[in-house]
C-alpha cells in the first residue's frame, strides 16, 4: 500500500523524492529555514499490572525497590510491555558524517541505570491503556503487534501515560527517554553509524514496502533492544538543544525550544536517517503515520 500523505521531515526535505511531494505546513522540523515536519514515539496503562523477577510477582500495591534485568509489566487480555535494564556509562553522543545538528561529536555520562522499552509500544498496547487506536496501519491478524503511529508528544504525556501511572506498581513511573539515554541505548557499545548490520536490524525505505512491521522482526542490538533503527520514528522527552563539544553529565534537552527531539528514523525514509546519532524534531501537538515512541523507567531508588 503506498502513503499518498505529504509529510515531510527533516530528513525529507535532504531527500529529492520526498521534497518534490512537500508542502508547506505550520508546524514540525525545522532544517535551514525550511519548516518542516517531524513524528515519532512510549507506553503503558492496565487493569491489572505485575513485575517479574526470578519468577517473584509484584503486585499494584507493592513496592519495586530492587532493579531487575527485565521487567515485565501486564495489561490485561494477554498484553505485556517488557522492559530491559540499562546499566550507566560514558560515550560518544553525535556524529561528524551527517550534519552539522549531530556535530560537534562530545562526550556524554549518564550516572543512573535506567530501564528502556524491549520493543517500540505498540498498538494493542496503546488500545490496553487508553482504549482507542489512532494508528493508520490496522489491516492484518498481526496489526496489534505493530508499533503505534500517528500519537503526538502530547498524546503521549496528557492520555497514555497519566492512565499508566495509575496501575503501576509502587516506585515505577514510565516516561519518554531523554535524547541521550535513546542514543546510548540504540548504540548498545557500538561507535559506528548503526548498532549492526541495517537490514538486519531495522525498516527503512529500503525494506518496508512501506508499511510499518510488528515490533521484534528484526534482530536485537546488543542489549536486547529491537527496532532502535527503522519501523518508527520515537519521541524522546527532551526539548531540542544544539550540541556543544563540553563534556555532559546526564544532559536533559534545552530549557525552551519549539521542538521536541525525534530518533531513528522509519519505515519511510533511507538508511541515513537510522544511523544512531540522526537527529530529528517536531513540534509537540505534530503526529504522523511515521512517528511512534517506546519508553523508559527510572530505576527505583533503595531506601
Amino acid at each position: 500500500m503506498k502513503i499518498k500523505s505529504p509529510v515531510i521531515t527533516r530528513s525529507a526535505v535532504m531527500s529529492h523524492e520526498f521534497l518534490l511531494k512537500s508542502v508547506r505546513m505550520s508546524c514540525g522540523f525545522l532544517f535551514k529555514k525550511i519548516i518542516t515536519v517531524c513524528f515519532l514515539g512510549a507506553l503503558l496503562g492496565l487493569p491489572v499490572v505485575s513485575a517479574f523477577a526470578d519468577d517473584k510477582e509484584v503486585k499494584p500495591d507493592a513496592a519495586v525497590s530492587e532493579p531487575q534485568k527485565n521487567l515485565t509489566v501486564d495489561l490485561g487480555n494477554g498484553v505485556k510491555l517488557e522492559m530491559v535494564l540499562v546499566q550507566p556509562g560514558t560515550f560518544m553522543m553525535g556524529a561528524d558524517n551527517i550534519s552539522d545538528n549531530e556535530k560537534p561529536v562530545h562526550k556524554v555520562t549518564l550516572t543512573k541505570p535506567f530501564y528502556m522499552g524491549k520493543f517500540e509500544v505498540t498498538q494493542e498496547q496503546w488500545q490496553a491503556v487508553v482504549g482507542d487506536n489512532p494508528s493508520n496501519f490496522k489491516e492484518g491478524k498481526e496489526a496489534g503487534k505493530r508499533p503505534v503511529e500517528q500519537v503526538s508528544w502530547n498524546d503521549i504525556n496528557t492520555k497514555f501515560l497519566p492512565k499508566l501511572a495509575e496501575r503501576m506498581p509502587k516506585g515505577l513511573k514510565a516516561r519518554l527517554p531523554t535524547e541521550a539515554e535513546w542514543e546510548y541505548g540504540c548504540r548498545a557499545g557500538a561507535t559506528g553509524d548503526y548498532a549492526g548490520e541495517l537490514d538486519k536490524m531495522g525498516w527503512h525505505s529500503g525494506n518496508s514496502e512501506d508499511k510499518t512491521h510488528p515490533v521484534g522482526g528484526k534482530k536485537a542490538n546488543a542489549w536486547g533492544l529491537y527496532d532502535m533503527h527503522g519501523n518508527v520514528w520515537e519521541w524522546c522527552a527532551d526539548l531540542k538543544a544544539d550540541y556543544t563539544a563540553e563534556e555532559v553529565t546526564d544532559p536533559a534537552g534545552a530549557p525552551s525550544s519549539k521542538f521536541r527531539v525525534g530518533r531513528g528514523g522509519a519505515w519511510s525514509v533511507g538508511e541515513n536517517y537510522s544511523k544512531s546519532a540522526f537527529r530529528d524534531w517536531g513540534t509537540q501537538d505534530f503526529k504522523s503515520i511515521r512517528l511512534g515512541f517506546r519508553l523508559a523507567m527510572d530505576v527505583p531508588v533503595k531506601k
